[in-house]
């Protein structure tokens, strides 16, 4: 069993991924020196986000990784605040982010991180009780509580309802459209789908696994609309390849990565077996999930995972869909993703 450090807490976030990841600050540390060593490292340090974005690493840390004989070491954060600050300055090897927090990572400190490749696609659901709702244009008009201000779910929420030609407010404007959809941030990620289950909103935009929890606790609680389906259709309506769009990105210190290429390709490897494995046998990774105390009870994370968008893309393959859903971030908050989309170096090759 690879040795394993816990972190001090637990959120879980409602992008099923990092924990206010677009909160964190992209200068969280000084900027790296990339210039590689010489010498490969004998030991792995690899970063581990509590919730959703673990699952696929409890394999991993029951079954410790063949890395040619390097050691992997696993670090488990509260959120992404914590983790960033160590990927920065190489004292993480390799971690997870969402996409844009990455991008802004790579341009506002000078390349210091890379990614990998895509850990976890799309897995957003508007939720309801109402079961009159049967396509996304029976929200006109209609409150929905999400998750994800600033971050992947508003961003691809609103393109979406712009696809349908449908306009979209916050919920407190109350000067806006009477027909637009009103989107409600107010509620902290981690209650919306307990007011779902107690029937005190109607609708919600969730991830996993809070859409898996509604649909167990919550009388009458559905899936009337998936936003990975509206987004295939936006990119099939723009003659794109991309039928998803990446929620979370495999990175690694820049510096390590190139001083390190076979060892992160082993633990590539490592990781995308993981995954396959993880997808296949949801009961059994459940219960690893619990038992290296990743943040999800055994029953939750096995129903998360049918549903979770676990994957694994290498840097080299995924470009065409990060970009896609980077151009989202640009075309309606540049900041978000530090402005531009990211130079080739970002995306990490081991040849």
């Amino acid at each position: 069993l690879a040795a394993k450090t816990l972190g001090n807490g637990y959120t879980l976030t409602a992008d099923g991924a990092a924990p206010a990841a677009n909160a964190v600050s992209a200068s969280a540390a000084a900027p790296a020196q990339n210039a590689p060593s010489t010498q490969e490292t004998a030991d792995l340090h690899i970063g581990v986000l509590n919730g959703p974005t673990g699952i696929p690493v409890a394999y991993l840390c029951e079954h410790a990784p063949d890395l040619g004989g390097a050691t992997a070491r696993f670090e488990v954060f509260a959120d992404a605040s914590a983790e960033l600050p160590k990927l920065i300055k190489g004292e993480v090897d390799i971690g997870v982010l969402p996409a844009n927090a990455a991008a802004k990572v790579y341009s506002a400190n000078n390349g210091a991180i890379v990614a990998l490749g895509i850990a976890g696609n799309g897995n957003l659901f508007v939720l309801t009780d109402d079961a009159a709702l049967s396509s996304l244009s029976d929200l006109r008009g209609k409150t929905v509580t999400c998750a994800g201000a600033g971050a992947t779910p508003e961003y691809l929420f609103r393109a979406v309802l712009a696809s349908h030609g449908m306009g979209a407010a916050l919920a407190a404007d109350a000067a806006a459209d009477g027909e637009a959809v009103r989107l409600d941030f107010s509620v902290p990620n981690a209650d919306i789908a307990a007011l779902l289950v107690s029937k005190k909103i109607h609708y919600a935009l969730l991830p996993e696994p809070f859409a898996s929890v509604a649909e167990v606790k919550g009388e009458g609680i559905r899936r009337a609309v998936s936003l990975q389906d509206e987004y295939a259709a936006i990119a099939r309506e723009a003659g794109r390849a991309a039928e998803t769009y990446p929620i979370t990105l495999l990175v690694a210190n820049a510096r390590f990565a190139a001083a390190n290429k076979a060892l992160v390709a082993s633990y590539t490897r490592a990781y995308a077996a993981s995954v396959a494995w993880t997808v296949a046998h949801p009961a059994e990774a459940g219960a690893l999930v619990e038992k290296h105390t990743l943040g999800l009870q055994a029953p939750i994370a096995a129903r998360a995972i049918p549903n979770g968008g676990y994957t694994w893309v290498p840097a080299k393959d995924a470009r065409a869909q990060i970009e896609a859903l980077l151009s989202l971030f640009l075309s309606q908050s540049p900041a978000s993703i530090g402005g531009v989309l990211p130079a080739d170096g970002f995306y990490f090759s081991a040849e």
